[in-house]
Formats: structure tokens, C-alpha cells, sequence
């Protein structure tokens, strides 16, 4: 095994991928402990090889993707409620549309990522109780 520490470009991959993820600073510790042998704890101190292969590990973890699916779901059912259907199912076009033109990132429903989720809810329950108001 190759006895180069961690590069910077590498170590900072590593901690976007750890963050993105939702790991805990204990649980990154004690995953550093598993890819380095229980040689250290932080990942500063790793080696390059097993930085690599941590990183390697952390890319094939999808990020709460089943919480982040939940989410959209949520937003997929106020759109539902407020009636932009097509023959009774979901007209995704137009709710893609307004994300793009409307939401506070502009960009599609499936582009959101798990933490920006949360405020795309609160914005579209916002436009759901006008609705309703209007009605």
C-alpha cells in the first residue's frame, strides 16, 4: 500500500461526500478507523490509497434518498390536490415548469436535493392554502 497522505482535492471530496450523505462527525470517525485499520480517526490522517477506497464507498451510498422521496411525493400531492392532472394523474410537466419559474432554486422536482426539499414543501403549501382561499 502506498504511504502518500491524502491530497487535499481528495480530502476535500471526501468530506462533501460525508456531508451530503448526513454522516455524523462520530460515525465519519469511525468509518476513517475502518478504511485505515484502525490506524487513525480522521481523515486527514489517511492514506491515499484508503481514501480513495472510502471515497469509492461513500459514492455508491444514495444520499436519504427514501426520505427525499417521500418529500417529493408531498409536493406531487399538492399539486394533485390544486388539480394539475391529466386524465387523473399528476401533470408533472406542469409542476416541473413552475418549480423552474417559481420555486426558490428554479429548477426541476427531481433536481432537489434531500436538504432543499423541506422549503419547497413549505413554498408549495403556501401556493396550496391560496388555492384554497381563491376557491
Amino acid at each position: 500500500m502506498s504511504t502518500d497522505k491524502i491530497t487535499p482535492q481528495h480530502l476535500k471530496q471526501l468530506n462533501t461526500l460525508v456531508s451530503k450523505r448526513g454522516i455524523s462527525k462520530d460515525d465519519k470517525a469511525v468509518m476513517v478507523q475502518g478504511f485505515s485499520d484502525g490506524r487513525c480517526s480522521s481523515s486527514k490522517e489517511l492514506l491515499q490509497a484508503e481514501a480513495l477506497e472510502m471515497i469509492k464507498h461513500l459514492q455508491t451510498l444514495q444520499p436519504n434518498a427514501a426520505a427525499a422521496a417521500k418529500m417529493r411525493n408531498k409536493v406531487i400531492y399538492y399539486a394533485h390536490e390544486m388539480n394539475w392532472r391529466i386524465d387523473g394523474k399528476i401533470d408533472m410537466p406542469r409542476l416541473d415548469n413552475w418549480c423552474v419559474k417559481y420555486s426558490y432554486l428554479h429548477k426541476k422536482l427531481d433536481y432537489y436535493e434531500y436538504k432543499e426539499l423541506p422549503r419547497l414543501i413549505t413554498q408549495i403549501e403556501f401556493v396550496y392554502k391560496d388555492y384554497l382561499n381563491n376557491l
